[in-house]
């Protein structure tokens, strides 16, 4: 992983490969004379300026297998600023800036970092909250301090010893590049967090060989073309699927658009969509929450023919989704064949195996929904998978339903310093991904649900994923969570949070009704409500918190029956 910087440097110099939304906001003194701005990145100008910080991480003597933790807003210098830490030796540890500062903490003192490369923003966070950053010595601010940065280390900082650098600033005393470190093939490179939706965030180490091998992999199952393909990225830049993406297109030379905003705080989906128009891109990639978004962009609008694949990874996505997007575009005229259309890439994974488990392309010629998800081997140089039934059986085609566990070269092993948590983790050197999963007869994987959000109801378990399936073909639907409502007997049943489409007026009573037409017998549902999208729990990566909802109804048990016991007692749900 290390020699990708090297080697794309090399094979494409200061031709511009990666454009941003929002310029960096540093840069190493010298180096913008390579190109016209600091919103645009040559392979040249990655290498050196991950080059330079990297010498400035050894004069503050970073050892070899030092953890540096990143902690700042969603910007492609995330990248850069791996490379780094991985040319200096160090273990880079990417969190999503958008992490409570106090869960941040607590993370940073699990993995034991000693460096933190914050932005002004993220220091002021910490600072506010006043937050313990455990073992941390050295902060580096990812800014140009000037006369309005308004920042001095917190008092209770300053007796613990910490270090505060602006790494601009300690750029310009920077005279050289540094050498280049090898790095070995078992050598950790990145420890990078979960998505922290079953509880706190794991850390998940990443080694060197695993990930290059992942890298092979990427190559082969993402079909793009240096020359004529030109992509758009909406996606946090801390995830490790993202990474390797980055890692992929570098080594290819593939030209992209890097998007600071993916998530449902502050990302335009019509003005992505006008961009991908107006400036004749061939590809996006986004996570599921930005699918999200642009499925409401209505596409007749615009001029998507250059348009060739549309790619998603971590959660696999909803048929209404997936279809959306595949009438519009030129992935078969490419091919000389007389239709319009472009390929969904749909690729089903975690951080922990390295790669996604199975891929699935999709078109606007795929009869065959329902949560497939793909087949085994699905995945170039990916893992091997089965499904081990309840009764501890390896699950046949047509069988009994299972969790789906994995094996092989990129699917990581062991959680940083959690030896329980990695033992538990595994049976027999099989990794289980935490889905529940069926073989169907034609060899296809369906993914049913989430183990912690199977819904044990009285008569048998229901599966979430398959209910919101359906769900989300109702008109009104723009987003739904369905989660195990907790009754008094300890049994759960199915209930929904559903956020409408805009301009759509119906009451929670009506749309229960109309959605419950929709389910099967077993699946009813026994609570609807409508929030406004802004209030559902969505995590750092943009999934909804299913554990929320279900720790709120068992909140709302324990005052319903508080009130039983005391009716005069005032009830507030």
């Amino acid at each position: 992983m290390q020699d990708i910087p090297r080697r794309a440097a090399k094979k494409y110099g200061d031709k511009i490969l990666f454009t941003t939304d929002v310029p960096c906001s540093w840069k190493v003194p010298g180096l913008n004379d390579i190109d016209s701005g600091n919103n645009e990145w040559s392979a040249n100008k990655i290498y050196l300026t991950a080059g330079y910080v990297a010498a400035l991480l050894l004069q503050l003597r970073v050892k070899h297998g030092d953890r540096i933790a990143i902690f700042k807003k969603n910007h492609f210098d995330i990248h850069v600023l791996i490379l780094s830490i991985v040319r200096s030796g160090g273990i880079a540890c990417p969190v999503n800036g958008k992490f409570d500062p106090v869960h941040f903490c607590a993370y940073t003192s699990h993995i034991g970092a000693k460096i933190l490369i914050v932005d002004l923003e993220a220091a002021k966070r910490l600072r506010n909250q006043n937050a313990d950053i455990g073992n941390v010595e050295k902060i580096i601010i990812a800014d140009k301090q000037t006369s309005n940065s308004d920042f001095q280390i917190p008092p209770a900082w300053g007796k613990k010893g910490i270090q505060l650098l602006w790494l601009q600033q300690e750029l310009e005393k920077v005279t050289a590049v540094a050498p280049e470190i090898s790095r070995e093939f078992d050598d950790p490179l990145y420890i990078v967090h979960s998505s922290g939706t079953t509880g706190f965030p794991k850390a998940v180490v990443l080694r060197n060989g695993k990930q290059s091998h992942a890298v092979k992999g990427w190559l082969c199952y993402v079909h793009i073309s240096r020359t004529t393909d030109k992509g758009y990225l909406a996606v946090p830049n801390n995830h490790q699927a993202v990474i390797l993406t980055f890692n992929a297109m570098l080594l290819l030379g593939f030209r992209a658009h890097w998007l600071s905003a993916y998530d449902h705080e502050n990302f335009d989906a019509e003005k992505v969509i006008k961009e991908l128009s107006a400036k004749r891109y061939t590809g996006f990639f986004g996570f599921p929450v930005t699918y999200t978004q642009l499925k409401e962009v209505d596409l007749r609008k615009y001029n998507l023919s250059r348009m060739r694949f549309w790619g998603t990874t971590a959660d696999a996505s909803h048929e209404v989704i997936m279809k959306h997007f595949v009438s519009v575009g030129r992935a078969f005229s490419m091919l000389g064949l007389p239709f319009k259309g472009s390929v969904f890439l749909d690729a089903q994974g975690s951080s922990e195996v390295g790669t996604p488990s199975v891929v699935r392309y999709v078109t606007r010629f795929t009869k065959k929904f329902k949560r497939r998800i793909g087949k085994p081997g699905s995945t170039p140089f990916g893992p091997e998978i089965r499904i081990i039934t309840k009764k501890g059986s390896v699950a046949k085609r047509g069988g009994e339903p299972g969790r789906l566990e994995v094996k092989g070269k990129t699917v990581f092993d062991c959680y940083w310093n959690n030896s329980d948590l990695t033992n538990k983790a595994f049976t027999d050197n099989w990794f289980f991904t935490g889905d529940i999963c069926r073989f169907k007869k034609d060899g296809h994987i369906v993914q049913l649900d989430r183990e912690v959000d199977v819904i044990a109801t009285a008569n048998g378990d229901v599966y979430s994923l398959l209910i919101e399936e359906k769900i989300h073909k109702h008109p009104a639907v723009f987003d739904a969570c369905v989660y195990g409502d907790t009754r008094s007997d300890g049994y759960l049943l199915p209930s929904i949070a559903v956020a409408v489409r805009k301009g759509c007026l119906i009451d929670n009573v009506e749309l229960k009704k109309q959605l419950n037409q929709l389910l099967d017998s077993n699946e009813q549902l026994y609570n609807c409500d409508i929030l406004r999208w802004q209030d559902f729990p969505i995590g750092v990566t943009g999934k909804t918190l299913k554990r929320v909802f279900r720790e709120r109804s068992i909140e709302k048990l324990k005052l319903l029956r508080q009130h039983e016991n005391n009716p005069h007692r005032n009830l507030s749900l």
